[in-house]
């Protein structure tokens, strides 16, 4: 599966065109994807403020979603999901009773690239970084809304420091948030994200680290593209790579 598909919905698409919900399942299929999760970024939480990129994507992308794929005639299995986005503990765009007419819910706790937005750490310093990853990913598995964590622990704005930031969490500290996961039925996505082309910006014993960790504390998984354009689709069987190094196994996978 690919739960972490955007389409032509979503402000970040980077191909309108071709990012259509038949298009994209046209590609899965050819693929040998057996199911593609729809997340488009949503904001449906009336108590708490959007920013002002969230603010037209609201509700009406899924009616719109649901709408486009009526006319779809395809052998791939289609969900209807949503990133949903925290901006801190208690401010997500999201309800439980929205929640529970889609899918899936992926819930992103590490969009700090959004400053303004999204509650941001004390300071740049990696521990700093750490602890405030922790906190939002902490507050994120124990709101009762995700399906799925969304790139855990992938702070975007932060990301050529990963390796310093990660390290400055003890196995201890992780096992005991993987641990609140996994008791609130809460899986974490191994993203593409994750992977480290030649003279990326971060170590690939990074992220199998922590997600080895959760794999210790009884997490389940989700895999996601986080797709933006074809391009970004086609890259999901390079997650083999992560699935080998940290030994997922099919009990550990969660099918939705």
């Amino acid at each position: 599966h690919d739960l972490h598909v955007h389409t032509h919905l979503s402000a970040c698409c980077g191909d309108r065109e071709r990012q259509r919900p038949a298009s994209i399942l046209k590609l899965a299929e050819e693929m040998g994807v057996g199911t593609i999760g729809f997340a488009d970024h949503i904001w449906v939480n009336p108590s708490v403020e959007p920013s002002e990129w969230y603010r037209p994507q609201d509700g009406s992308q899924t009616a719109r979603l649901r709408e486009e794929l009526l006319s779809v005639s395809t052998t791939v299995r289609a969900l209807v999901g949503c990133e949903a986005e925290m901006a801190g503990p208690g401010r997500i765009g999201m309800t439980p009773e929205y929640a529970r007419t889609l899918d899936f819910v992926l819930l992103s706790c590490s969009h700090l690239h959004m400053k303004g937005f999204v509650e941001q750490p004390a300071s740049d310093d990696p521990a700093d970084v750490g602890r405030h990853l922790v906190r939002l990913f902490r507050a994120g598995v124990t709101s009762g809304i995700p399906t799925s964590i969304a790139h855990p622990f992938l702070p975007l704005g932060h990301i050529e420091r990963l390796d310093a930031i990660v390290s400055s969490i003890s196995d201890e500290e992780f096992l005991e948030v993987f641990g609140l996961a996994a008791e609130r039925n809460v899986a974490l996505e191994v993203t593409v994200g994750f992977l480290v082309s030649p003279g990326g910006r971060f170590s690939q014993e990074t992220p199998v680290r922590f997600l080895s960790l959760a794999k210790k504390a009884g997490c389940r998984f989700t895999f996601g593209s986080d797709a933006h354009d074809p391009a970004g689709q086609r890259r999901l069987p390079e997650l083999v790579r992560l699935v080998e190094a940290v030994g997922i196994e099919e009990k550990e996978i969660l099918h939705i």
